[in-house]
């Protein structure tokens, strides 16, 4: 019942933004959090509610940011680099959170915290993304800050993580050592000392020169993530459900302002695969051959899926959203939705940012699961 009142009853994710953004744009913040709320308890995956949510605790926060940058810039007081990194990661802005604990680490180099969280952001950035210089980065700065406080635990439990999922049983065994003296007895520390204890193995063969480099080429991990007991990172993104996205996809191509749309797993199978005018939607569960019939657009997605939003990643470009390109063709739009990579392609005439907006904002209400 609650699908088929967001079809009929006008409740969809386009609406709860549009009001929100008019909200917003009179100055009515709690109005517009309110709305943004109401739509995320019936939309919990919507990546543009979400997006609304965080520029509102932005708008929010911008005062005390700017107190703790000065109180900063004027005392370089360590409280308020810890005050100021935490904000900052609260609100997803990572490149200021890394700015201002680098700057952490050199104003005060005999802290661990800094150490802790530069370590734990690349941590999470190398199992997202399997860059081989997040992942060296988050073994120094977590080893460096184990040195500097030989009683801290944190640091020592995300190395555990990261030896786990690596398969660095050696090192995994040196770590469970120390965690044994000094973890809490807690149901879920018990379950990551006994995980541990099966997989350590002090007798391991073990090289860290390439290792990561081996993982990033592979595109694997030699143990999932998700299996770690004591996992800090957010669960898997909100799951498309893909009955309601072929006939939905099908039904905005009918409207007449998209020309094609590719939607992608993340293996990079295809989901569905519909050009304006066809019967029904394509899809299958291999991936298609290049010399397949429409598969130029399909290569498009992937190519960009699988190389632009890595190497974006790469070089610190921020939060890569998504990718759009211009030409005689007309206009492609390519980003990521959930748990599916998305590709649209519209006429010139139409823009390439509303055409996003109407496809990424549907494809979230049918999304399962929160982000």
């Amino acid at each position: 019942m609650g699908s088929i009142g967001s079809w009929f009853g006008g409740r969809t994710v386009a609406t709860f933004v549009d009001r929100a953004r008019k909200k917003l744009a009179l100055g009515k913040l709690e109005d517009a959090a309110r709305i943004v709320e109401q739509g995320l308890a019936q939309f919990p995956g919507s990546g543009s509610l979400l997006d609304l949510r965080l520029s509102l605790r932005r708008a929010r926060a911008n005062k005390t940011m700017r107190r703790l940058e000065a109180r900063i810039d004027a005392t370089r007081d360590a409280f308020a680099y810890e005050e100021l990194i935490k904000l900052y990661r609260e609100l997803e802005l990572p490149d200021e959170a890394r700015r201002r604990a680098e700057g952490y680490c050199e104003a005060h180099p005999q802290r661990d915290t800094p150490h802790l969280v530069l370590g734990e952001m690349d941590l999470h950035a190398f199992l997202d993304e399997f860059s081989a210089r997040h992942g060296y980065s988050a073994h120094g700065h977590l080893v460096q800050a184990a040195n500097l406080n030989a009683l801290a635990l944190q640091p020592r439990l995300l190395l555990a993580e990261l030896y786990f999922c690596i398969g660095a049983d050696r090192s995994l065994a040196a770590v469970l050592a120390a965690l044994r003296s000094m973890a809490p007895n807690t149901e879920e520390m018990q379950a990551a000392l006994a995980l541990m204890e099966r997989v350590a193995n002090p007798d391991a063969e073990e090289r860290f020169d390439g290792l990561f480099e081996r993982i990033e080429v592979g595109g694997e991990l030699v143990r999932d993530p998700q299996d770690w007991p004591l996992t800090t990172r957010r669960a898997s993104r909100s799951q498309v459900n893909e009955e309601r996205a072929q006939p939905l996809v099908q039904r905005l191509l009918s409207q007449g302002a998209m020309e094609e749309v590719v939607v992608l797993r993340r293996d990079g199978t295809v989901m569905t695969h519909a050009t304006a005018g066809a019967s029904a939607p394509e899809a299958a569960g291999t991936l298609i051959k290049p010399a397949a019939a429409a598969a130029g657009f399909i290569e498009v997605v992937r190519t960009v899926g699988r190389k632009v939003f890595p190497q974006a990643r790469e070089f610190d470009m921020g939060k890569f959203k998504r990718c759009t390109i211009r030409g005689d063709f007309g206009n492609v739009v390519v980003g990521r939705v959930g748990n599916v990579m998305v590709g649209v392609r519209g006429p010139q005439s139409t823009d390439p940012t509303r055409m996003w907006d109407a496809l990424a904002m549907r494809l979230e209400s049918v999304c399962g699961g929160e982000a």
